[in-house]
């Protein structure tokens, strides 16, 4: 068996990384981690073991390793990383201070061992700002990871709220973007408003993926909207559905004489199934990508 460390790094990136028999981590753990590039820190997400068959391929072996455990002393070299950084960042914003676009400096920090030097901006358009970083090698001797990255790393980079009041997934415990569109949320019955399905950075919610399968499923014995259907309980009628609460297994249907009634899904008969057409998409709601769209 071979032990494998997931490990988080100051970017929000994710590693799995080899771990020496003799090493032992636990989550939380910060660590010295070897790279392509040299030493970095990281902290450790979670320890688990694999089958060492499994890794026999190239492609399923982990190309890190962790070195040993972060001491006491390692922490007055990453302070020491810290004002260097500072003194580049600096020296980079002056480098651009004259480039259009609205360019903001969002990350710089150097590696561990200051083999690396990761500068991480975002931009009102495309810029390319790669002409800037010859002076920055030359005068602090390491190489330089430039990244212009969009809204939703910035919004993980500098960490917010989100609308449920905890800090946002993506700057606490997401490590990587699963895709989301808005048809996701029109199967969790919300309500297609921006000010509902956007989040803090203005995409639509990460969270909209997390029940997106559980509500598909628990959905699929309820009658679309528009369906026709009879209630068999105490009241024998006929109405239309205009509503679904998945997770109660209820729906309101709105009768002939134009009353509006919920009631358990258990206790109503299909008539007749709503035709929905799948190739007609919602252009004004949503982008070929799945994103909204203003216009």
């Amino acid at each position: 068996m071979q032990t494998i460390a997931r490990i988080r790094m100051p970017e929000n990136g994710a590693y799995f990384c080899r771990i020496a028999p003799a090493l032992s981590l636990q989550a939380g753990n910060s660590c010295i981690v070897e790279f392509d590039y040299g030493l970095d820190i990281g902290a450790v997400i979670e320890v688990f073991s694999q089958d060492e068959d499994a890794l026999d391929s190239k492609a399923n072996a982990p190309s890190f390793r962790v070195v040993r455990l972060a001491v006491v002393d390692d922490q007055h070299r990453i302070d020491e990383n810290t004002v260097l950084a500072a003194k580049a960042k600096q020296a980079f914003a002056l480098s651009i201070g004259r480039e259009k676009g609205g360019i903001k400096l969002l990350h710089v920090r150097f590696s561990y061992g200051r083999d690396r030097l990761f500068i991480r901006y975002t931009a009102q358009i495309p810029v390319d700002l790669r002409r800037f970083i010859g002076q920055l090698q030359r005068d602090f001797k390491t190489r330089v990871d430039l990244w212009q990255v969009g809204v939703r790393d910035e919004t993980a980079l500098i960490g917010c709220l989100g609308s449920c009041g905890r800090s946002a997934c993506c700057c606490s415990w997401q490590r990587q973007f699963v895709p989301v569109n808005i048809r996701m949320a029109k199967a969790q019955e919300m309500s297609v408003n921006p000010a509902t399905v956007n989040g803090s950075c203005g995409r639509l919610k990460c969270c909209l993926r997390f029940e997106f399968d559980q509500y598909c499923e628990a959905g699929k014995n309820l009658p679309a909207n528009g369906s026709v259907v009879s209630c068999t309980g105490a009241e024998k009628f006929e109405g239309m559905v205009v509503g679904r609460d998945v997770m109660r297994n209820r729906v309101t249907l709105r009768t002939q004489d134009g009353r509006f009634l919920t009631v358990d899904a258990s206790s109503i008969t299909v008539l007749k199934v709503a035709q929905m057409d799948e190739t007609v998409k919602e252009s004004r709601h949503e982008n070929p990508g799945g994103e909204w769209t203003e216009s």
